[in-house]
């Protein structure tokens, strides 16, 4: 057992504490002094009277931490649910990051047989080069338009006979 030395309210105590409590002991006996000390003009002769104030104060003051700080259960329950969502959300990221993964891959497949195409369609037929005129698909439309119209008066035609 240790023995530390407090001064609260002028007074010198000795007070036995377990081995490697002798710094907490010790910032308790500050605090209790120190409240003593707020009590300043209002301390009495006696010293028992003036701890049982300064012993109120502290109480008070941990009874307030103690209502408005959040059940330890709570905050353990809050941190509880923040790691699951952290959990999930890695778990997400390592999914998109396979997903993106396989994505590039497919691009990088689809790439290399346009080329190969490309380079087949122009090496073995010279109309491959058409394929590639920006207006011929409006043209092709255009015949198409022409073809059906072309079409619907033959049925008219053929209906009113």
């Amino acid at each position: 057992m240790s023995e530390v030395r407090l001064i609260v309210g002028g007074r010198e105590y000795t007070v036995g504490c377990a081995p490697g409590e002798e710094a907490h002991i010790t910032r308790l006996g500050e605090t209790i002094d120190a409240k003593l000390q707020q009590l300043g003009s209002n301390l009495t002769a006696r010293d028992a009277q003036n701890l049982l104030f300064a012993a109120l104060l502290l109480a008070d003051e941990l009874d307030e931490q103690r209502r408005t700080a959040p059940e330890a259960g709570e905050v353990r329950q809050a941190i509880a649910e923040r790691e699951d969502e952290i959990e999930r959300l890695r778990a997400a990221h390592q999914d998109a990051e396979v997903d993106a993964a396989a994505a590039r891959t497919e691009v990088e497949t689809l790439r290399r047989e346009l080329n190969e195409l490309k380079a087949a369609g122009s090496a073995t037929s010279p109309a491959a080069d058409l394929f590639r005129d920006p207006d011929l698909a409006p043209a092709l439309e255009r015949f198409a338009d022409l073809l059906e119209k072309c079409a619907e008066k033959l049925e008219s035609k053929a209906a009113a006979s």
